[in-house]
């Protein structure tokens, strides 16, 4: 599923980072995950994992074609 045909506003880099550390870090704490890894289908993708300090390291990554 290519979740930004169904959101288009989350193809900027800006809205991509705040959807990663909002929705997606709020639906990994809510259900008590360890981690989660969100792929757009377009090279950006989102890695949220929890530390064993209960912290929350979070990666985003993007590939761009020129």
């Amino acid at each position: 599923m290519d979740i930004t045909n169904e959101m288009p506003e989350l193809k900027n880099k800006e809205s991509w980072e705040g959807f990663i550390k909002g929705d997606v870090l709020n639906f990994l704490i809510g259900h008590n995950l360890q981690a989660i890894t969100v792929d757009d289908g377009s090279g950006k993708k989102g890695i949220i994992k929890r530390t064993a300090g209960g912290d929350y390291k979070v990666q985003i990554t993007s590939n761009e074609t020129l």
